[in-house]
């Protein structure tokens, strides 16, 4: 059995994996997306998708067709022909504890839902193992993704283009901003139970470009869903931490023609824009962050560490008391269109397709909104922990958002 060690972008994701659950599919079994994995190990025993995680050596281990045999019968459960809940799968994924699997798999009722390593890649090439998946299964065929091909310079070159040549960035780069101590409060016992509470709207969009444009608002739809999220919080009284927030961004559009690099090429940023409920403010400040230095020397200083020192393994273990009032901080992950999803053989039209995008690790008093566009359709899902939230307030703000997003920045902004 041979063996690839993992890239220092790869390391730096090792304890992070995400899960994604879609449907409802039509003609889609356990065995034939077991059948479409087998064929993609039969033709590319490599790629990372049909290898095995060792955490300890910080390696991917590449199986010889027993191995993979054993594997895919691991990483793929038959649920049965239902009916399932989708939310359901997605808490079973999350219950799960890290393997050596880079990709984990649930079918049944109509519904694919996958848990995949950050190690393996975010949210783009996630959605290209998806879609691939889907579609080799429903065609009865082997899955055929590109290989990963190791891109070791598109880092550096892409600092050395945006930042290295500029020196007027080179203080701004370094100034990379962290989240703020949580004040020392009264605690309780806590557990985690990570749950994820998701809402969709076929004509939210339109109505939030509607009212940016009638009122002179310069910004995205991710920053006015947002904005109406952190002000639905703050009217349902779960009184969030507007001081700033966690914002996921994709590096990719700053390597040129290298952006189809594979992996990760993402990096969270801590952001204090001057008003969480308000989204112009939001963009800025995000635009801001997307045009300076920060993001990729943030990412190449991570990569430098890990260079020196161990990276984790793991993530943290959850701490077994929290703040008896705890208080929401933030995390936008806006994965932008999902449209490459769109021919997969849906049972139903985009009006009622299940775009569901969760995390298997949260911080105990985090709330990570992500935000997806497919045909048209906004999909909102929110990721945070039962023990410390009352999944119906959360969900009920996901719902205010759809709802009438304008109304609550307005009465917010009051």
């Amino acid at each position: 059995m041979s063996s690839t060690s993992l890239t220092l972008r790869e390391r730096a994701w090792l304890p992070l994996e995400q899960i994604r659950t879609i449907g409802p599919l039509t003609g889609i079994t356990a065995a034939a997306v077991r059948d479409a994995l087998t064929g993609l190990h039969r033709a590319d025993p490599e790629h990372r998708a049909v290898s095995r995680l060792d955490r300890a050596a910080a390696a991917w281990e590449h199986l010889d067709d027993a191995g993979f045999a054993a594997q895919v019968r691991e990483a793929v459960t038959d649920l049965g022909p239902g009916p399932l809940d989708f939310e359901a799968m997605t808490r079973s994924l999350q219950d799960e504890p890290l393997t050596g699997l880079p990709v984990r798999v649930l079918v049944g009722g109509g519904y694919v839902a996958v848990r995949v390593s950050r190690a393996y890649g975010d949210a783009e090439p996630v959605n290209a193992l998806l879609r691939e998946l889907v579609r080799a299964a429903y065609a009865g065929r082997a899955a055929s993704l590109t290989p990963f091909t190791a891109q070791p310079w598109a880092l550096p070159k892409a600092w050395l283009k945006q930042v290295g040549l500029r020196p007027n960035r080179w203080r701004g780069g370094l100034s990379t901003p962290k989240p703020p101590r949580r004040v020392p409060a009264a605690t309780r016992p806590w557990k985690a139970s990570l749950v994820t509470a998701s809402v969709r709207s076929t004509r939210v969009l339109g109505e939030m470009r509607t009212w940016r444009d009638r009122h002179g608002v310069g910004a995205t739809s991710p920053a006015i869903a947002l904005a109406a999220f952190a002000a639905a919080l703050v009217e349902l009284g779960l009184d969030p931490d507007l001081s700033g927030g966690l914002f996921l961004a994709d590096a990719r559009w700053r390597l040129g023609q290298a952006a189809g690099v594979d992996g990760n090429f993402s990096i969270g940023s801590y952001l204090s824009p001057q008003s969480l409920i308000n989204p112009g403010p939001i963009d800025e400040t995000f635009t801001a962050e997307l045009a300076g230095g920060r993001i990729l020397t943030s990412m190449l200083l991570r990569s430098g560490r890990l260079l020196v020192t161990r990276a984790p393994r793991t993530p943290e273990p959850y701490p077994e008391e929290i703040a008896i009032e705890p208080r929401p901080r933030l995390v936008l992950d806006d994965q932008g269109r999902h449209d490459l999803l769109g021919d997969l053989p849906w049972g139903a039209d985009p009006a009622g397709r299940i775009d569901q995008s969760a995390l298997a690790y949260c911080e105990p008093e985090d709330v990570v909104l992500a935000i997806s566009e497919m045909d048209g359709v906004l999909h909102l899902d929110a990721t945070f922990h039962s023990t410390t939230y009352d999944p119906v307030v959360v969900q009920r703000a996901l719902d205010l958002v759809c709802s009438d997003p304008a109304g609550l920045i307005t009465a917010a902004a009051r």
